[in-house]
């Protein structure tokens, strides 16, 4: 009897695991943490997954395989078990564990994310919101009109002892395509203020000015450290009129979209 009943379950474990994977997919796309492993633009692509899974688990909890593949059961187990762990799993491990030095309460709300408006005014100027991945694309296209136009850009801030001599910092942000395994940090090279001092290494900005181009022999390649693949614009910097420090709301820091003209993806 107790072998039966294993049996019959075992058979319909592939059809079972398939139905719980299609609704963590369904889950993540409607209302999970998306962005934080996928661009979100494909989240139709992964209802449609989650959708034909479900077919296809439906009836295979329906009509079970007559040979059970233990082996093939616990892949997908384990896999709903990876995925459990990762959206929370760990997160509820670790709070039980009174010594665990990671496990620190919120103390703050979360940011309420607000529209971007047309142009984001700084000391009684106006300013076109634009990201890194844009203002680079225009940069790399050489002087332009745009090069007269007053842009709005935020991002990380790296500095190095050459770029603080030259009173330059680059700003910069990590433009992902699909996933995080494409990610590249995006963004040129940020001249700032004879009148103000630079900002923090790795602060989180908005710096505000008008791109210039660069003399030939002042060009070179710059790398940002820790990350393995990079572009920051060779040819032109922004010249900055005033750069302003703000709280970082953690999806900003990644660039999922970048268009050719206005409205701007900021």
């Amino acid at each position: 009897m107790i072998q039966t009943t294993f049996r019959r379950l075992a058979s319909r474990t592939d059809g079972l695991a398939m139905l719980l994977l299609a609704g963590f997919m369904g889950w993540l796309a409607t209302a999970g943490n998306y962005w934080m492993y996928l661009n979100p633009k494909f989240k139709p692509v992964t209802l449609t997954a989650a959708l034909v899974l479900a077919v296809l688990g439906g009836y295979a909890a329906i009509r079970p395989v007559t040979r059970p593949n233990l082996g093939r059961s616990l892949c997908y187990l384990v896999l709903l078990a990876m995925a459990g762990l990762a959206e929370g799993g760990f997160q509820a491990l670790s709070a039980n564990i009174d010594s665990d030095p990671f496990d620190v309460a919120a103390t703050l709300p979360t940011p309420e994310k607000a529209p971007t408006p047309a142009r984001l005014t700084q000391n009684g100027k106006d300013y076109i919101p634009i990201n890194t991945g844009e203002l680079h694309d225009i940069a790399a296209k050489g002087p332009s009109p745009s090069f007269d136009r007053p842009f709005a850009v935020r991002g990380f801030v790296h500095r190095s002892p050459e770029l603080d001599a030259a009173g330059q910092f680059v700003l910069y942000r990590l433009a992902v395509w699909c996933c995080f395994a494409d990610g590249t940090a995006v963004g040129l090279r940020v001249a700032f203020p004879p009148d103000q001092a630079p900002p923090d290494d790795k602060a989180w900005v908005t710096a505000y000015g008008t791109l210039r181009p660069i003399p030939e022999a002042a060009r070179k390649d710059v790398a940002i450290p820790g990350i393995s693949f990079s572009s920051v614009a060779p040819a032109a910097l922004l010249a900055a009129d005033t750069v302003e420090t703000k709280e970082l709301n953690p999806e900003e820091a990644y660039m999922f979209e970048w268009r050719q003209e206005e409205p701007y993806a900021f």
